[in-house]
C-alpha cells in the first residue's frame, strides 16, 4: 500500500513537473523537429532501387553438394563492394567496376540479398536467383552500374577461369553428343538395310524404337547444354534496376527520435533551473 502511494506521488510530482515547465519543453521539442527537418532539406538525397539477378558459378564449380544453381558465391562477392563503400574509398571501388571514380563515389549502399519462395506446407526453399539492393545519391547512374557489376563478374579471375573452362566443356560434349547421334543414325540405316536384304521388317521394329528414343534423349541433353550454356553467364539481369524519382528520407523516423531527444534535453533543463531557483 505505501509503495503504491510512493508511486502515485512520484507520477503526481512528475506531472506537475512537465506542466510547470511546458513552455521550455514545447520549445526544445519545436527547436528539435525544425533541426531535423533543415537536416533533410540540406543534406544530399538518395534512391533506393532493386534488381533481381542469377549466376551460373556453382554450375561452373560443379557443386554437387549444393542446392542447384546456389547463388552464395555470387551473393558474397556483391555484398564484398560493400567494404569499399564503408571505408569510402571510392577509388577502390570503380577499379573493381570498371568504372569512373564520379560514378562509383555515388554508391551509398550496395546489398544482396538470396530469395525464397514458401510452399503449402509454409517450408522456405532458395531459389536459383537472389535480389540486389542498390542506394545511390544519382538515380541516373543505375545502367552505369549494371555494367560495372556484369565487368566485375566477368573480369575476376576466379570465375573467368571456371567459366571459360564451362564453356569449353559445354562444346566438346555437344560435339561429342553429335558424334553419338550420327553414330546411332548410321546403325539404323545399316540394321534397315540388312533386314531389307532378309526380307523381314518386324525384326528391326524394336531396335529401330529403341535407337530413335536414344536419338531423341540425346537431342534433348544437346539443346539443354547449349542453352545453359548461353543462359548461366555470370551474372545475367533478370529484372534490371528500376529507375526511380522518389527521394528517400528518414523524416518521420528521425523527427520522432529528435522530439524524444529534445523533451529529454528540455526535462534536464529544466530541472537544473528548478534546482537552481531553489
Amino acid at each position: 500500500m505505501t509503495e503504491e502511494l510512493n508511486l502515485n506521488e512520484l507520477f503526481s510530482n512528475l506531472v506537475k513537473f512537465i506542466l510547470r515547465n511546458s513552455r521550455l519543453l514545447v520549445m526544445f521539442m519545436v527547436i528539435g523537429i525544425i533541426s531535423v527537418m533543415g537536416y533533410q532539406k540540406f543534406k544530399t538525397p538518395y534512391y533506393e532501387t532493386k534488381a533481381i539477378c542469377m549466376s551460373g558459378i556453382s554450375e561452373y564449380e560443379r557443386q554437387e553438394l549444393v542446392e542447384d544453381l546456389s547463388q552464395r558465391t555470387a551473393i558474397d562477392l556483391i555484398n564484398h563492394l560493400q567494404i569499399n563503400v564503408d571505408n569510402e574509398d571510392y577509388s577502390a571501388l570503380a577499379l573493381s567496376l570498371g568504372l569512373d571514380v564520379e560514378i562509383a563515389s555515388t554508391i551509398k549502399k550496395i546489398e544482396a540479398e538470396q530469395l525464397y519462395q514458401q510452399d503449402m506446407n509454409e517450408k522456405f526453399y532458395a531459389l536459383n536467383k537472389f535480389e540486389i539492393l542498390l542506394v545511390t545519391y544519382n538515380n541516373h547512374v543505375n545502367k552505369n552500374i549494371e555494367s560495372g557489376l556484369q565487368y566485375y563478374f566477368e573480369n575476376n579471375q576466379y570465375i573467368s577461369h571456371y567459366y571459360k573452362s564451362y564453356r569449353e566443356s559445354c562444346s566438346t560434349l555437344v560435339n561429342d553428343i553429335n558424334d553419338e547421334i550420327k553414330f546411332i543414325n548410321q546403325i539404323r540405316a545399316e540394321t534397315k538395310m540388312n533386314s531389307l536384304v532378309l526380307g523381314s521388317t518386324n525384326t528391326i521394329s524394336g531396335d529401330d524404337r529403341r535407337l530413335s528414343n536414344e536419338i531423341i534423349a540425346l537431342s534433348h541433353m544437346r539443346e539443354e547444354i547449349k542453352t545453359n550454356s548461353e543462359l548461366l553467364k555470370p551474372l545475367s539481369f533478370v529484372k534490371n534496376f528500376a529507375i526511380v524519382n522518389h527521394k528517400e528520407d528518414d523524416i518521420l523516423i528521425l523527427g520522432i527520435l529528435g522530439a524524444i531527444l529534445s523533451f529529454i534535453l528540455g526535462l534536464f533543463v529544466a530541472l537544473v533551473k528548478e534546482v537552481k531557483t531553489i
